[in-house]
């Protein structure tokens, strides 16, 4: 029979291997996060150099890469991108903290501190505001694959010459963007709740319920950078666009469109729609009120619905085709759309 002794023997080298294993673990788990957060940092600097080198000053005041043991991230104080140029753009925030989990470091998570003050040359001075924002992005071999953005209570508003005036544009309880690569194609889905528009000399309009759900065909490299600098009719030049649904309810009325289209190179459009309406008076109504320029457009529909349309679920249902930048109910031209610049 074997001594009794080699029991406990056994038990403290069981022990003391284990502790080794754990030791070892700690010690790689922190060699990798001390060499992620390096390069981390060493990215960010780089990011915001090369940035300089084409005009754009990036600002991050006080940055730090936190998150030991098991996230990594950044913080900083403050957040500012300035361009000049023929298009000077600038833009001020708050704070901002970013972090991924150290087992998935491609999937990144942001929140951003309000106020955000935008200021460009082709619009006016924005003020952006909200009780939470936080983004998430997903990255992969082609660059960035996944980006959500997702904000409670936005309100944004115009800044008068006289500081410390604003208008205001639009708020929500609710709305969120997303954004994926799939393939080469681009696809987009967006939802307000909540949502309320204010227009100049328009009067109050009810509130918003909106989504979007569309594709871009050959525009998933729009997500690594490949849209910077381009016009919207440069971005769209013979790019096929498939929507699926573009739907606007207020009160009680309701509009959805969906249909696949294209722009020529001058920026007009053309395509075929199925548009579906509930109440079109009142949506008529509500277009005029807020976009003068387009009251023939929302008129024509309006009043051509009785004969062109079909019932479905409660809604009328018509068909619409665009040709470079005309659109008609069948044979009959309704008006002219915008061109994209």
């Amino acid at each position: 029979m074997a001594p009794s002794s080699d029991s406990p023997s056994n038990a403290r080298r069981a022990l003391i291997g284990v502790v080794l294993v754990i030791v070892l673990l700690a010690a790689g788990l922190s060699g990798a996060w001390f060499y992620l957060a390096g390069r981390l940092d060493g990215e960010l600097t780089r990011a915001i150099e090369q940035a300089r080198a084409r005009g754009t000053e990036i600002a991050c005041p006080n940055r730090e890469v936190f998150g030991f043991p098991f996230r990594i991230g950044f913080h900083c104080d403050s957040l500012s991108i300035a361009r000049g140029g023929d298009r000077p753009f600038e833009a001020v925030g708050g704070a901002v903290r970013t972090a991924a989990q150290i087992y998935r470091p491609n999937r990144i998570v942001g929140e951003m501190d309000g106020p955000l003050r935008v200021d460009g040359s082709s619009f006016p001075p924005l003020d952006l505001r909200w009780a939470l924002a936080q983004v998430s992005a997903t990255f992969w071999t082609e660059g960035l694959d996944r980006f959500s953005f997702v904000t409670e209570e936005p309100r944004v508003a115009t800044l008068a010459a006289t500081e410390g005036e604003a208008q205001p544009i639009v708020e929500a309880a609710h709305s969120e963007a997303h954004a994926r690569r799939r393939d080469d194609d681009l696809d987009i889905f967006t939802l307000m709740k909540g949502g309320k528009l204010t227009f100049p000399g328009a009067p109050d309009l009810p509130p918003l319920e909106a989504s979007t759900d569309l594709t871009i065909e050959g525009a998933g490299n729009w997500l690594s950078g490949a849209a910077r600098g381009q016009t919207g009719r440069e971005l769209f030049a013979g790019r096929n666009v498939s929507l699926r649904s573009l739907l606007v309810e207020m009160d009680t009325a309701n509009a959805e469109l969906s249909g696949d289209f294209s722009f020529d190179d001058e920026g007009r459009v053309s395509g075929t729609f199925q548009l579906a309406i509930a109440d079109a008076e009142k949506i008529a109504e509500l277009v005029t009120s807020v976009a003068p320029n387009l009251k023939d457009i929302a008129s024509g529909i309006a009043s051509a619905l009785p004969m062109a349309g079909r019932r479905s679920d409660g809604r009328t249902v018509i068909e619409l085709k665009a040709r470079n930048g005309i659109l008609a109910i069948g044979i009959f031209p309704i008006g002219k759309l915008p061109s994209l610049r």
